[in-house]
């Protein structure tokens, strides 16, 4: 962005070197006695404005309108260009990535929407929920992003990536029912999935089921004892129980296996201890220390009275 503005800035300064030329040519055109060097002066300002002018134009309108729209077609495969010729779902595809790849987010949705409802192959169908998730994360519209993951995984349920996302999503929104279904189904087809492992122990703790969330992590280390994540989660469960000295081994651990936070981690597990030993006033403990209420479903919503009890906080 900033090498786009100095262009422009340069631009603009030649094209005002341009226009002076000019009027010093409108100037001095009727009494001067160096015209001619007049004229060749204000020729070279002319040329090297229009030069600079030209290329901040090209610089950044033509380039990157051929790069957005080379990107487009390649997103189809390698043969995109074909594909387009003879469908029509496919230049729809074409239009929304090229919408997204230009800002134009009302467009794009339009576009791929429109591609989707005409789409009857189930990997095309894929294809246009995958654009539609990059769009609803760019504009951060998480009611449509969770109805694209809900798609994902009605097009391909047993896709445990798919299943997997989906899981976190309800796992974000408190609907830790529906979580532990799409994690348990993401390892019915993936047994090795580590991210569903952990979720699911993740699930268990906040849930209060702290030795079934161990047994899950123990089954985690032993697909991949170098699991980051597992550690630090058994580090939180060892937190959780008080038991300092495994806490801080397993928070070490965490670290030596690459963890993308380690000062967060530290803050969290520190906190919970001390939380523990009444040392603390726990501004940095965790929401799963205090064994979050499931959401009700959207079914068991209306049974619901009209106030109910805020959560208590284990100690």
């Amino acid at each position: 962005m900033k090498n786009n503005n100095k262009q422009n800035n340069i631009a603009f300064i030649f094209v005002g070197m341009m226009l002076g030329a000019v009027m010093m040519i409108t100037v001095d055109a009727a009494d001067s006695e160096n015209r001619f060097l007049t004229l060749i002066i204000a020729g070279f300002f002319a040329l090297g404005g229009l030069f600079f002018f030209l290329r901040a134009i090209f610089d950044n309108f033509i380039i990157p309108y051929i790069n957005r729209r080379r990107a487009a077609v390649r997103a189809l495969g390698k043969e995109g260009i074909r594909i387009m010729r003879k469908d029509e779902t496919a230049r729809l595809a074409y239009k929304g990535i090229y919408a997204i790849m230009s800002g134009k987010f009302p467009q794009a949705e339009e576009y791929l929407q429109q591609a989707l409802s005409r789409s009857d192959v189930r990997q095309n169908q894929l294809f246009c929920i995958e654009w539609l998730i990059r769009l609803y994360e760019a504009t951060e519209a998480d009611s449509r992003l969770l109805w694209c993951y809900r798609k994902a995984v009605e097009f391909s349920p047993d896709n445990p990536e798919a299943q997997s996302r989906l899981g976190h999503a309800y796992f974000s929104e408190g609907k830790l029912d529906q979580a532990d279904y799409c994690f348990r189904q993401a390892l019915r087809y993936d047994p090795n999935n580590g991210y569903s492992y952990f979720s699911l122990a993740k699930i268990q703790l906040v849930r209060g089921q702290d030795e079934q969330a161990y047994e899950t992590l123990e089954k985690l280390l032993k697909i991949n004892e170098n699991h980051p994540l597992c550690h630090a989660e058994l580090a939180d469960y060892y937190a959780l129980k008080g038991d300092r000295e495994n806490a801080e081994a397993e928070c070490k651990k965490a670290q030596l296996c690459g963890i993308k936070d380690p000062d967060e981690l530290n803050r969290r597990i520190n906190a919970m201890l001390s939380f523990n030993e009444t040392k603390f006033s726990g501004e940095d403990l965790p929401s799963m220390y205090y064994r979050r209420i499931e959401k009700p479903s959207d079914e068991d919503r209306e049974k619901l009275p009209e106030k109910t009890e805020k959560p208590t906080t284990e100690q």
